[in-house]
C-alpha cells in the first residue's frame, strides 16, 4: 500500500505519518516512511535553495531560477525517489508513507508561479498513483501560528498570501482527484489519526 499525507505548512503531516508508520509497524507490516524532497542530491539541492533564504533562497530572490526550472528539479527529485525507493519498495510488498508527493507539486507550483496545472500534471505522469492520500486542510492563520515556533522556517512558510493560494489548490485538486480524502486538521493529533485509521482499515479491508 502506498499512503501519502498532503497539506500545507503546519498541518501535522510528518506527526501523523510517524503515527500512521507505528500503527502499520505494531501489526507486522514493513513500512517504509519517506518524505519529499528527498535526500537525493537533487532533494538535497532544493532544500538548499528552499529552506536556507537569503542570497540562495527562490522566494528571495537571490537564486533568480525560472518557475518551469523549479517545477522540473522538483520533478526530477521525485523520478529518482519512484525509481530507487517507491516502486522497489512497493514491490517487495512493503507499506510506503510518504510525507508530501507530486500533489505538493500541484499546489506549490500553481499558486507561485502561475504554471499551467495541465503541464505540472503531466510531467508528473511518471509518478506512482498512490492507494490513498490524506489532504490535513488547515486554516491559513492556524499555519502561521504553528510554524511561527519553528527554529527553521521555509521560505514557503514566510508567506501568508502563498499559504492560502496552496490551500484553495489543495482543495480544487482533491476535487480532481478521487484518491484524496480531506481530513479537519484542526482537530486534536489522536483524533486526526483515529480518522485516517478508520479510512486505512477500510482500504486493507477492499484489498
Amino acid at each position: 500500500m502506498f499512503i501519502v499525507l498532503e497539506g500545507i505548512d503546519g498541518a501535522g503531516k510528518s506527526t501523523q505519518a510517524k503515527l500512521l508508520a507505528e500503527w502499520f509497524e505494531n501489526r507486522g507490516y514493513d513500512v517504509v516512511l519517506t518524505k519529499e524532497p528527498t535526500d537525493t542530491p537533487f532533494g538535497k539541492l532544493i532544500r538548499r535553495l528552499v529552506l536556507t533564504g537569503g542570497k540562495e533562497g527562490i522566494i528571495d530572490g537571490g537564486a533568480k531560477i525560472s518557475h518551469e526550472a523549479e517545477a522540473l528539479l522538483f520533478a526530477a527529485d521525485r523520478a529518482e525517489h519512484v525509481d530507487k525507493l517507491i516502486k522497489p519498495s512497493l514491490e517487495a510488498g512493503k507499506v510506503v508513507i510518504s510525507d508530501r508527493y507530486f500533489y505538493s507539486s500541484l499546489a506549490y507550483q500553481w499558486a507561485r508561479g502561475g504554471l499551467d496545472l495541465e503541464w505540472l500534471i503531466d510531467l508528473n505522469r511518471f509518478a506512482v498513483k498512490p492507494d490513498i492520500v490524506f489532504l490535513l486542510d488547515l486554516p491559513v492563520k492556524e499555519s502561521m501560528n504553528r510554524i511561527r515556533s519553528r527554529k527553521v522556517k521555509s521560505e514557503f512558510d514566510k508567506i501568508f498570501e502563498l499559504q492560502r493560494r496552496v490551500r484553495e489548490n489543495y482543495l480544487k485538486l482533491a476535487e480532481m482527484f478521487p484518491e484524496m480524502k480531506i481530513i479537519n486538521a484542526m482537530d486534536d493529533v489522536k483524533t486526526v489519526h483515529n480518522q485516517i485509521i478508520a479510512i486505512i482499515e477500510t482500504l486493507l479491508g477492499e484489498k
